[in-house]
């Protein structure tokens, strides 16, 4: 039943003068969201007559959250009727589809290549064509859909996925139309390139737009909004799956960031258009000389009676993301990939890692990978444990077996439990400690090439 009531208001609505609205010369804007979600205000103008028509509004994406439409209309007072979206474009298959037990036109060759024209019923298209003869009552099937002959466009089809307003003016004049939307299909994330020398390190981001929405947007104010907004969850229909075909990069230090609502906004200021199935790419923030960290850095979360383990050290960076280092920037979530040059001057990928939002004034830790020449190892020296006590000591071994001084860090975290903890430690000279709570502590031990350290830590727990 309700197929049938829209059946019936869509040709209803076919039968009504057309009217469509020009996309030329509109005022578009569009603000893209990490979670693969768009808001599109588009403003248009268009001449209309008096009384009863239709107005199509093409250019519309096949994915647009339908619920989320809100059209506004100003100048010539406008009733509005009935919305409708429509998205069955036509193409062969389509008008075949619709075609299925209708009388159709069709042609088939004589042995001379000669065109023979007949009419019957078709009665499927797929894996083959096949048709009734309306005179002979025959059954043919057809080498070729294209030998089917249309005689209109069936009136539930269009070339572009459009809206429909059945509407009625007072009198015939300039129509302003807003139209406000969500879509899925469009998306926005952030890259960053690092590329390090010996103490400082140059910053490039960038943000790289993908529109998979089925429409071009042309001309249009573009917003990327940082953060994770939240949307009610709701069943999802089938999508589909774009490649990317081209892409464009806009070499321009021009995005302007604002803190809004709880979020950071990047707009960029000049219009843009990005073409459907294009992925575009804009410079957002060029920072150099930004002062950096560089040390291996390893966990000890284990203190059971397991003897011993080697130990690895991770490959971190670490900067402050601040004015007086030369940055002091939202960074929305993204890849970072770092870059260093070696002793002839070639430049090697080292690393990545994704970042989550990161506000300004706050510390920035990436992990390159894992050191390469420093080695180590820990061992549970004493261990003391029974009902009601626990002691255990570990020694840690370590040794830089590379051509340069190393920083390095050990982070011990004490099983949370007991009433009592008490920690010792051998740490002293080139080694440092740093209680980060009462149950984390952090080792810092500073080695030259091809130099060994060897310290305890020790706690002792009473539950």
């Amino acid at each position: 039943m309700h197929k049938l009531v829209m059946a019936i208001l869509v040709f209803s609505t076919m039968a009504l003068s057309n009217t469509i609205v020009p996309n030329t010369g509109s005022d578009l804007k569009i603000t893209i969201y990490n979670s693969n979600l768009s808001f599109v205000n588009d403003k248009r103008t268009v001449e209309v007559e008096e009384g009863k028509q239709k107005l199509v509004y093409e250019g519309v994406p096949k994915l647009v959250i339908t619920q989320s439409v809100v059209p506004t209309f100003t100048g010539v007072k406008t009733n509005l009727f009935s919305q409708n979206y429509v998205y069955n474009l036509i193409s062969l298959q389509s008008m075949l589809n619709n075609s299925v037990n209708k009388e159709i036109e069709y042609f088939t060759y004589e042995e001379e290549g000669k065109k023979v024209f007949s009419k019957g019923v078709l009665l499927s298209v797929s894996p083959h064509v096949m048709v009734q003869n309306s005179k002979s009552g025959k059954i043919y099937t057809l080498n070729s859909q294209t030998q089917v002959v249309f005689k209109q466009v069936p009136a539930s089809m269009i070339t572009k996925p459009s809206l429909i307003w059945n509407v009625e003016t007072e009198a015939g004049g300039k129509l302003e139309i807003d139209l406000k939307y969500l879509t899925t299909g469009i998306s926005w994330k952030s890259d960053y390139v690092l590329n390090l020398s010996k103490d400082t390190l140059d910053l490039n981001g960038w943000i790289t737009v993908t529109n998979n929405s089925g429409v071009a947007y042309n001309n249009a104010q573009i917003s990327c909004l940082a953060g994770d907004v939240n949307r009610a969850r709701e069943v999802i229909r089938n999508r589909r799956v774009y490649k990317s075909q081209s892409s464009d990069m806009l070499l321009m230090e021009a995005v302007k960031e604002e803190s809004f609502s709880g979020y950071h906004l990047y707009t960029i200021p000049f219009k843009e258009s990005i073409a459907n199935k294009q992925t575009k790419q804009i410079v957002f923030t060029k920072k150099e000389k930004i002062k950096y960290k560089h040390y291996g850095k390893s966990i000890n979360s284990r203190f059971e009676n397991y003897g011993e383990m080697k130990l690895i050290f991770s490959n971190i960076i670490e900067f402050q993301n601040s004015k007086e280092n030369n940055m002091g920037i939202a960074l929305p979530t993204g890849i970072v990939r770092m870059y260093r040059k070696d002793s002839k001057g070639d430049t090697h990928f080292i690393g990545e890692q994704r970042v989550h939002n990161i506000p300004e004034d706050e510390t920035v830790k990436l992990t390159i990978g894992k050191l390469f020449d420093v080695v180590g190892e820990k061992t549970v020296s004493k261990y003391i444990a029974n009902k009601h006590h626990r002691n255990v000591e570990t020694t840690y071994t370590i040794r830089n077996q590379g051509k340069e001084a190393v920083e390095l860090k050990i982070e011990e975290n004490i099983p949370v439990y007991g009433e009592k903890i008490t920690v010792k430690t051998s740490c002293k000279d080139n080694c440092s400690v740093k209680k980060k709570n009462a149950f984390v502590r952090e080792f810092t031990i500073k080695l030259q090439a091809k130099e060994k350290y060897v310290f305890t830590s020790e706690f002792k727990v009473n539950y």
